[in-house]
């Protein structure tokens, strides 16, 4: 009998509001994500004062199922309306995105949803030039895809992933990794990804906001050239910090968190000098 692989059922996983005074901030997770992958830096941000609301976009988490029925614009719209929400009782509002949570934020604040951004490896297309171009193409011949088909079970950072969305998985038991082979993804949800991050890329010119960056080196999935290429289209960047790691920063990898800590903690002094400044 097949086992049944239940994805994303950990509390973690969950969304949450910590309340705070002041400045309010919209985690946005990215893609495949939840609100775990935030939930580090929320942290800090919450140690600050900050009102710290961790985002579930439509589709994600234990409705991942069911994520072929959402666009990327009801993603948009999930992030304006916590933004809005925030901003009734908070006199600052700020929107911290991750990956494709990035490039949500950006296109939410050209409509003027937020006081300022921080943004983690922002994604806005496929690292390579012919993917990113095949893609439409591809989509017209294949419904569905297997991410996991050639996976390395015996690689300690793989194995790692797993349990972060497949928390009870029992990597030991030979049924499971054929059972995660078989998980499939709808090329249709990669698509609005991809749309996610085009809309992104072409809005950040209207980003009037503040930006701060935090970019891994070694980032395979948002490089650090494609990073560089929108952070030259944002009019009002403040700082693109360049730090090592990968595309696992927001969950302040120990080798790297002290380095981190200590750009979202100037980002939050400088949010709080410009409301000083304001006052």
């Amino acid at each position: 009998m097949p086992i049944e692989l239940q994805a994303y059922q950990g509390p973690e996983h969950e969304p949450f509001l910590w309340e705070g005074t002041g400045t309010a901030a919209v985690l946005v997770h990215g893609f495949p994500g939840t609100p775990a992958e935030m939930r580090p830096v929320a942290d800090v941000l919450h140690a600050a004062g900050w009102t710290v609301n961790g985002l579930l976009l439509p589709g994600f988490g234990r409705d991942f199922a069911r994520i072929d029925q959402y666009s990327h614009k009801e993603w948009q719209r999930a992030v304006e309306r916590a933004a809005a929400q925030l901003r009734a009782d908070h006199d600052r509002v700020v929107l911290v995105g991750n990956s494709m949570g990035s490039a949500l934020a950006m296109a939410a604040a050209a409509g003027g949803s937020s006081d300022a951004l921080l943004l983690f490896a922002p994604f806005w297309r496929a690292y390579s030039r012919w993917i990113n171009a095949a893609f439409p193409l591809v989509g017209l011949f294949l419904h569905e895809m297997r991410p996991f088909r050639t996976a390395n079970f015996d690689d300690p950072q793989f194995r790692a992933g797993v349990h972060r969305f497949l928390p009870d998985a029992d990597l030991n038991d030979e049924e499971t990794p054929e059972a995660i082979r078989d998980l499939s993804l709808p090329i249709s949800a990669l698509g609005e990804v991809r749309k996610a991050g085009k809309t992104g890329y072409a809005k950040a010119k209207r980003v009037r906001q503040p930006v701060t960056i935090i970019q891994g080196l070694e980032d395979e999935v948002a490089s650090p050239e494609m990073t560089r290429a929108i952070a030259d289209r944002l009019p009002n960047l403040t700082r693109l910090h360049m730090v090592e790691g990968g595309h696992d920063l927001t969950l302040l990898p120990a080798a790297y968190r002290d380095a981190i800590v200590e750009i979202i903690t100037g980002f939050v002094d400088n949010v709080n000098a410009m409301a000083t400044a304001g006052e």
